[in-house]
């Protein structure tokens, strides 16, 4: 309860402490579920509610960057392998 306070708050744009974004962040490195909340709140408090039968709908529910257009995947400029660099230990793994 306590992870989903913090969370709806990020996604409301209200005041979240350093402290609980820590805590986030820490349950976040060792839970695939709890490492999108937060993703879904930024996503959320940056954009709005995306429509969920088109493609922006997909990115924000599975809590995926990639509504900025500098986010997207450039098939002839990037390569897939560092496109992933930043994700979680268990996505690098897959």
């Amino acid at each position: 309860m306590k992870i989903k306070d913090i969370v709806k708050r990020i996604s409301l744009n209200e005041q979240v402490s350093l402290e609980q974004r820590i805590y986030i962040e820490k349950l976040s490195k060792h839970n695939s579920i709890i490492w999108t909340w937060p993703k879904k709140a930024n996503s959320l408090r940056r954009y709005g509610k995306q429509n969920s039968d088109g493609i922006n709908g997909l990115i924000q529910n599975l809590g995926l960057d990639g509504l900025e257009t500098e986010n997207h995947f450039d098939l002839k400029n990037d390569d897939l392998a560092d496109w992933f660099c930043g994700s979680p230990d268990w996505v690098r793994r897959s």
